[in-house]
Parts: C-alpha cells; structure tokens; sequence
C-alpha cells in the first residue's frame, strides 16, 4: 500500500541536479559579505511593556544592508544564568514576525528569540530604490539586475542579524541556529551557505531552491509572480533567469557548514518537494529531511512541532 510514497522518496532521493552557478558567483557573494561588514549596525533595542511577565521583550532595529532599518523582537527569558543560546526566525512570503507570544514554547527553555521582520515587510521598510519593479511585489524587484535584486539586500539583512545576536554580552555565540518556512526557511538555508556562525539550520518546506526546476513545476506562489513578468518581457527571460541563480540555494547549499534539518511535502504546489530534495542532496554537512506525504506547503503539524523541539533541544 505504501509502495507508491516508497518510489517517490527513492525517485527524490536520486535526484541530484547540475549547478547553474555564474563564473563571478563567489566573488559576487565574497564583495557583497565585505561591503556589508563595513558598515556599523546601528542597533537600538528598546524594552516592551509585554502583559507575559516571564519574559524580558524588545523591540530592536538594526541597519541592514543599505542602511534599511530591520525591524525584530529579541526576546530573553527573565531569569537565566550564563549565556544564553539563540534561534534566529525568518517568515514566510507576505508575512511578519508574529506576535511575541508565539515564541513561548523556547522562552521557557531558556532559548533567547531573534524574530525579524523581512524587509519591506512586516514593520520593516525598504529604503532601495529598484529598477524594474512593475509587478508591485518583492520577488520581482530588482531582479533584472544581481547587484539590485530583492533578495541581496534580504540574506545581508539577515547576516546582519546574527551581526547583532553575537554583539550581545548575554548570547552564546557557539549556540545559534536559523530558522524558517517557505521563505523563512530559504532565507535559513542562504545565510548557513553565506556565513558560518550558525551552529544549526532549520528550514521547514524552503523556497529559493532549484529555481529553474521550481518555475517549471510552480502551480502556486511567489515565483507566478515571475512568470507573469516574463510573460510581459520574453526580452529578458535569459537576463531574469541569470539573476535568480546568484540567490538559488543550489548553488550555495554546498558551502553549508552546520548540521542542516529540512522538511518538504509530497503535495507542495508552492515549494514542489523534487526542487527541495535538488538542494537537500547537495548539502554535504550533517544534515536530515523529514517528508510528509500528504501535506502541502503546511508544517502545522502536532508532530512535525514536537519533532522540531525534539531536534533543537538535542543539536543546539
């Protein structure tokens, strides 16, 4: 009765796609790590009045790559001794940071949160000014040119972030790990490829992985909004498609240096799961996949939560 999700686990996991990286692509990557380091952070963290009193909670802003205020909560537990180990948080496509509550479930382990808001989203703005932007959405700005793209400015914003939990006297600096779904989870596996300081990575049905296959097998999500352009400018598909492979995790995932843990769906039409296991196969550190045959591009699963603590707690 199983034999069908047997084959197509195997099918996946023999899957091991040809890099399409560009001849400048580590020197691309190595210039703009080095232009964003030269620049101060400029953090202000502020203390919230928040009704949990188990908890000591901040509103912090930091500077991003282009001098972008990045907005997050940082969040402690209110009574802890020595250092503290961290989690870095990225959202999903059109989302935010959440509520502050929904992080007590590490709180009370004593893990101290970093939750960011992505640029342009959530309560943080976008002070670049783009190019090609007609679409009115971020996968599409910029993208006609690698130094201009969204995404640039999104993975330094989010090396930046761990820039500001390693300045913090109270952090472990050998205990951080990155975590998100969809492009939270995208965003965790390009800063694990981009910088080695994350202890952990965890990136829960990612996107931004095998991006030529995911635009072929795409029924759902931001990448439509990249067809849709293309269908106004077939002028640029190779320009657009030479763009996107700088900000493919297939062609960073190799670089990947800590124990990495990644989840797809059989039945993702946002995230297709072939796309995810192109970047899983590639990863030469320690690393898990967990798969869950009849979901989609939804982890709220009981188990899949526990397991997510389960792994933390263990490797972290």
């Amino acid at each position: 009765m199983l034999s069908h999700i047997e084959d197509t686990i195997r099918q996946l996991e023999s899957y091991h796609p040809q890099l399409t990286k560009q001849q400048d692509h580590e020197d691309f990557w190595e210039r703009t790590l080095n232009e964003t380091k030269s620049k101060p952070l400029h953090e202000k963290v502020e203390k919230m009045d928040y009704p949990i009193k188990q908890i000591q909670a901040y509103e912090v802003s930091y500077h991003g790559f282009d001098d972008t205020p990045i907005q997050a909560y940082y969040i402690l537990p209110k009574d802890y001794e020595g250092k503290l180990p961290c989690l870095i948080m990225f959202h999903g496509y059109l989302g935010h940071k959440n509520s502050v509550s929904h992080y007590m479930k590490w709180l009370i382990q004593g893990y101290a949160v970093l939750a960011v808001d992505c640029r342009g989203q959530g309560r943080s703005g976008d002070y670049s000014t783009y190019t090609s932007d007609e679409m009115g959405t971020w996968v599409t700005k910029g993208i006609l040119d690698k130094e201009e793209y969204y995404y640039r400015k999104v993975f330094m914003d989010s090396v930046r972030a761990i820039d500001f939990v390693c300045s913090r006297p109270e952090i472990d600096q050998d205990r951080i790990a990155v975590m998100g779904a969809s492009m939270g989870g995208g965003i965790a596996l390009a800063v694990a490829g981009l910088d080695d300081r994350p202890k952990l990575a965890i990136a829960d049905v990612p996107n931004l992985c095998d991006i030529g296959l995911a635009m072929k097998q795409k029924f759902e999500g931001s990448l439509m909004v990249v067809d849709q352009f293309l269908h106004r400018h077939p002028e640029w598909i190779e320009r657009v498609y030479s763009t996107l492979t700088y900000f493919d995790n297939l062609n960073n995932c190799q670089n990947i240096k800590c124990r990495t843990r990644i989840t797809a769906g059989l039945k993702d039409l946002v995230c297709p799961p072939m796309t995810i296991y192109g970047v899983y196969n590639l990863i030469q550190a320690p690393k898990s996949i967990e798969v869950f045959p009849f979901s989609g591009h939804d982890m709220a699963i009981i188990e899949h939560m526990d397991n997510t603590l389960a792994y933390v707690n263990e490797h972290l």
